[in-house]
Order: structure tokens, then C-alpha cells, then sequence
């Protein structure tokens, strides 16, 4: 898991870095020469596509989405892992349709041969971002989900043997 984590990571921070680039250079052939490149407005929109799938698949690593701390502050240990658990089904659940349609896009773009209008690469290789991005994210899920699950257990198990030491 920890090598997966750092390809996501390492693949964020590349793409940041190539959209970065590529703006700046637009930016500046912009103002300073007058030359336009039509291609770097759409690359970079294409990256950042890319860049907000595989960032849920970290979010979901780190836990940082979806948190009612509100709500989560009135509420037991055991119940604040229940309902953990109970959000990241949830997730699971929507990742999986976001993975089915996103699946059907590409099936569907693939068979229309659409291209991009300025880098004339095929449409595919954009939209392949939603499933490949919510494949990690059900990884990243199934995995904290257990581990959760595994703690509730754990935390069943101690309140039994101190209720039985009573």
C-alpha cells in the first residue's frame, strides 16, 4: 500500500508540476511574444481531470473526505467507528457506480473515436482518469473499511472481557 500511496502522491505532484510549467510558458509566449499555444489551455485542463481522480484516491487514503466532526464530538468511540464504517460503505457504494459509468464513458469513447480538438489524442485516454481514479479510492476504502471494522471488533472484544471481569 505504501508504494501505491507513493505513485498517487508522486503522480499528483508531477502533474502539478507539468500544468504549472506548461502555464507559465503559455503566460509568458502570451504577454511577452504574442504567440498563443491552443494546446496548453486544453493539456492543462486534461491534467487536472487526471489530477482530481487519483487526489480522491489519496483523500480517501488519508481519510480527509467526507467528516461531520460536529457531530462526531456527541458520540462514543464504538459509535464513531460505526459510523466510519458506515460513511466509507457508502463511499464504496458510490465509487463503484462512479467506476461502472465511468468505465461505460470510456467504452463509449472508444467506440465513437473521439479526439480532442488541439492535441488530437483520443478522448479515451482523459476519461480512463474516473475509473482508474475510482479504482484506487475502493481500494483505499476496502482497506481503511477493514481496518476499521477489525478496531470495532477489537473494542467489542475488550468491553466483553471487562464486563465479564466484573
Amino acid at each position: 500500500m505504501k508504494i501505491m500511496k507513493r505513485f498517487e502522491e508522486g503522480l499528483i505532484g508531477m502533474g502539478i508540476i507539468v500544468a504549472t510549467f506548461v502555464l507559465f510558458v503559455n503566460i509568458v509566449l502570451r504577454y511577452f511574444f504574442q504567440a498563443n499555444t491552443t494546446w496548453a489551455e486544453e493539456f492543462i485542463r486534461y491534467v487536472m481531470i487526471w489530477i482530481t481522480f487519483i487526489g480522491a484516491s489519496v483523500c480517501f487514503s488519508r481519510g480527509l473526505h467526507v467528516g461531520i466532526d460536529f457531530f462526531l464530538e456527541y458520540l462514543s468511540s464504538r459509535w464513531k467507528l460505526l459510523f466510519g464504517i458506515f460513511v466509507n460503505i457508502v463511499s464504496i457504494i458510490f465509487m463503484i457506480f462512479l467506476l461502472f459509468y465511468g468505465i461505460e464513458l470510456v467504452k463509449f469513447s472508444v467506440d465513437s473515436g473521439q479526439i480532442t480538438p488541439s492535441l488530437q489524442i483520443k478522448m479515451y485516454w482523459i476519461y480512463l482518469g474516473i475509473p482508474v481514479g475510482a479504482t484506487l479510492s475502493i481500494i483505499h476504502l476496502l482497506v481503511k473499511t477493514f481496518s476499521q471494522i477489525k478496531g470495532f471488533m477489537n473494542q467489542s472484544q475488550s468491553m466483553q472481557t471487562e464486563e465479564n471481569q466484573k
